[in-house]
């Protein structure tokens, strides 16, 4: 394996001291905290109970099992994204704007830019961090996540927007047949969840400072690209 193979599979983000609050509110930061440290199957409630410095019997008094509390730490940062995007194609709806460009930009820019220039964040979402990457990272790792466990939580969550966004999509790009759709979409999605999920690590290898990046504007130049590789040419 390569130097850079290996540096894009290392975990890039440490745990942190847990937040002041309630030891629920605690509980959910820790799992968030060793969910982008280690996965969904590295998790373990009692790592996160220590991180959260709070006791076992917290989880049996707010949550059924480790199934149930990922359910709630997932959808404090999949709802307001999902929200946003349903908002932004019922605008794009509105206006018949249904072009490949502007259902990737509304498609896009709902996770990138949420919470950093666009003023999307829904309230009493969670604080996302510095230019929300901290919502960002955690939906598309949750996305990318090898549990079959992890999986079945998402699948249900994002069901309906991205059948939403392909027909749309589908919408926009009628000449396309079905092979040539359904890898367009694959490049759709990739572009969506790539940045997110590993944009740190290429940044660092690259020497690139990624807090430079406006990523409302960012997910503009985005779907400029991929709507340009994925429209048909006259």
């Amino acid at each position: 394996m390569t130097d850079a193979a290996a540096e894009l599979l290392k975990p890039d983000v440490a745990t942190r001291p847990p937040r002041t609050g309630t030891s629920r509110d605690r509980f959910l930061v820790a799992a968030e905290d060793q969910f982008i440290a280690r996965g969904y199957d590295g998790c373990t409630i009692r790592a996160i109970a220590a991180q959260a410095g709070t006791s076992l019997a917290s989880l049996s008094r707010n949550w059924t099992s480790k199934q149930h509390l990922f359910s709630e730490m997932l959808a404090r940062h999949f709802d307001p994204i999902h929200a946003a995007q349903h908002a932004r194609y019922d605008a794009l709806e509105a206006r018949g704007e249904l072009t490949a460009v502007a259902i990737a930009e509304a498609f896009f820019g709902s996770a990138l830019g949420q919470g950093t220039n666009s003023g999307e964040r829904a309230a009493g979402a969670p604080d996302t961090g510095e230019h929300g990457e901290r919502s960002h990272r955690i939906y598309c790792l949750a996305l990318l996540d090898p549990s079959e466990e992890a999986r079945a939580i998402t699948r249900e969550m994002v069901a309906p927007v991205r059948a939403r966004m392909l027909g749309l999509m589908r919408r926009a790009l009628p000449d396309l047949d079905e092979t040539r759709f359904f890898l367009a979409m694959n490049v759709v999605l990739g572009v969506y969840i790539y940045p997110q999920a590993h944009g740190r690590r290429l940044a660092g290898i690259m020497g690139f400072d990624i807090g430079s990046i406006d990523w409302a504007e960012a997910a503009r130049t985005l779907a400029e690209m991929v709507a340009f590789g994925i429209t048909p040419k006259a």
